[in-house]
């Protein structure tokens, strides 16, 4: 994703200007002179030289005995802000760029504070209630730069698509520029909207028109492709949506529910065994976060379609040994939100994942602010170590919330995939009594050849996955039905 450019200033100041009366802040030599006023333009200078740790602490030196009527009061805010961006500090440094933004206090600093907000909206967890619900998705913006205004367009774009505001949408994303990479996200914001209007057809073009865009950011090309996917299976077309699934793979390989759909894919094309080694790979610590209890039900399908039927039944019950405390709940009635097994599997769904990974950066950030005590002086990391503090608590409220509807739908899915546990450990009993037929569908594919080439080798697993191979495996299976 392209950082767009911002008008960010920096500044020198002669050294000559520094009062050589100090104090020292901190065991790391920080030196705070006597006199406040001093303290900016030793921030400034510190800033200049990249020593972010020194220009914070200046910074929140001037700031903390400085009222908001001071012409320089932002302007140290701005300090604050982009050396806490340097030190890694994300969150803090978009509090900053905020209050600078939201109070309009020095119009000259309202670029700087909304390119600071959109590198750090664009390039990670971030608190998007705060930083987009808050302000980016109203705030009425002037004189910016068309590089901005088109970051201020796309965010309010979506705001009003996500309310069902169409013709607003529309409005603003027609205001982006075709040179933006923020064109080809409104784009596909729109694309989406066809999906829901259940215009398939439609959706496709436009997707397939936004690929060739000159200004495409890599992560919207995996998500375009991704929908491709899904688009072409739903219409059937096996083989294309396993090309567009390739691609995903090959520019985002840590999606392991990219592989769960790919399993489904070779499944309806009769390649039970392709669909059982990607079935395999998840198996891999690395997908152990990965809540899928569907993955079972299709692992049973497959083996079942090649009339292995003691394996099918031991795939099926495998859903039970995974999420058994959490059927267990859902059947002795336990209130969803209650249910300690259910509330652990939703921290990995959807919303509640985001807000996961938010709370855990937070930490990490809190953290980083601590080990980061004796350059930044002990105000400073008070002042951070209470507005991390805050933070967190609020975002753990917020998870809170999201998990209590998350457990509601993966509630569903767990239900969904036992009924289908069920049924399918019937119908192994009905086959058994039927003899080895085959199921009703496409014919089953030969499993690929094993004939050894100069340059080949095959290696029986034995348990240990290799990341580079998570793609590549096969599962043998016999074939042991009669047609």
């Amino acid at each position: 994703m392209s950082i767009l450019s911002s008008s960010r200033r920096r500044w020198s100041v002669a050294p000559s200007i520094i009062i050589a009366s100090s104090v020292v802040l901190g065991c790391a030599g920080v030196r705070i002179p006597e006199e406040r006023e001093d303290s900016f333009a030793a921030a400034v200078e510190a800033s200049g030289q990249e020593r972010h740790a020194s220009a914070a602490a200046l910074a929140f030196h001037y700031v903390s005995g400085a009222s908001t009527d001071d012409p320089r009061y932002d302007r140290g805010l701005r300090l604050l802000a982009s050396s806490a961006e340097g030190l890694g500090l994300s969150h803090a440094a978009a509090l900053w760029w905020l209050e600078i933004a939201a109070a309009r206090r020095d119009v000259e600093l309202m670029p700087d504070a909304i390119a600071g907000l959109e590198r750090i909206v664009m390039h990670g967890p971030h608190d998007s209630n705060t930083i987009v619900d808050g302000y980016l998705a109203a705030a009425e913006l002037q004189d910016l730069s068309p590089e901005l205004q088109a970051f201020i367009d796309y965010q309010q774009g979506l705001d009003n698509a996500r309310k069902g505001l169409g013709e607003w949408a529309d409005e603003r994303f027609e205001r982006i520029p075709d040179w933006s990479p923020y064109q080809p996200r409104a784009g596909y914001v729109q694309a989406v909207r066809l999906v829901a209007q259940r215009q398939l057809d439609l959706a496709k073009d436009a997707l397939e028109e936004l690929l060739d865009h000159e200004h495409l950011p890599d992560d919207l090309a995996v998500d375009i492709h991704r929908s491709l996917a899904r688009l072409h299976v739903e219409a059937r077309r096996y083989p294309e949506a396993l090309e567009h699934y390739d691609v995903v793979r090959v520019n985002a390989p840590d999606a392991p529910e990219v592989l769960l759909e790919m399993a489904w894919t070779h499944y309806h094309m009769g390649e039970s065994r392709r669909s059982l080694g990607l079935l395999l790979a998840l198996d891999a610590p690395a997908y152990s976060a990965l809540i899928a209890p569907e993955r079972f039900l299709l692992e049973a399908l497959a083996l079942r379609r090649l009339c292995q039927f003691g394996r099918a039944r031991q795939a099926a019950v495998r859903l039970w040994a995974r999420h058994g405390d959490a059927l267990d709940d859902l059947y002795a009635g336990v209130p969803l939100e209650r249910s300690e097994a259910l509330r652990a599997a939703a921290t990995h769904q959807g919303d509640t994942r985001d807000l996961a990974h938010l709370r855990d950066r937070l930490k990490l950030e809190r953290l980083e602010a601590t080990t980061l005590r004796r350059q930044i002086g002990s105000p400073l990391h008070e002042h951070l170590d209470k507005l991390y503090g805050r933070s967190i608590a609020e975002v753990e409220r917020r998870l809170d919330a999201t998990i209590a509807r998350e457990v509601s739908a993966l509630a569903d899915e767990l239900l969904a995939a036992d009924q289908g546990v069920r049924l399918i450990l019937h119908e192994l009993g009905v086959a058994l009594l039927r003899g080895r037929r085959r199921t009703e569908g496409l014919p089953e594919s030969a499993p690929p050849s094993m004939e050894l080439a100069a340059e080949q080798a095959f290696f029986r697993f034995d348990g240990e996955f290799w990341t580079d191979e998570l793609d590549d495996l096969h599962v043998f299976a016999e074939d042991r039905c009669i047609d």
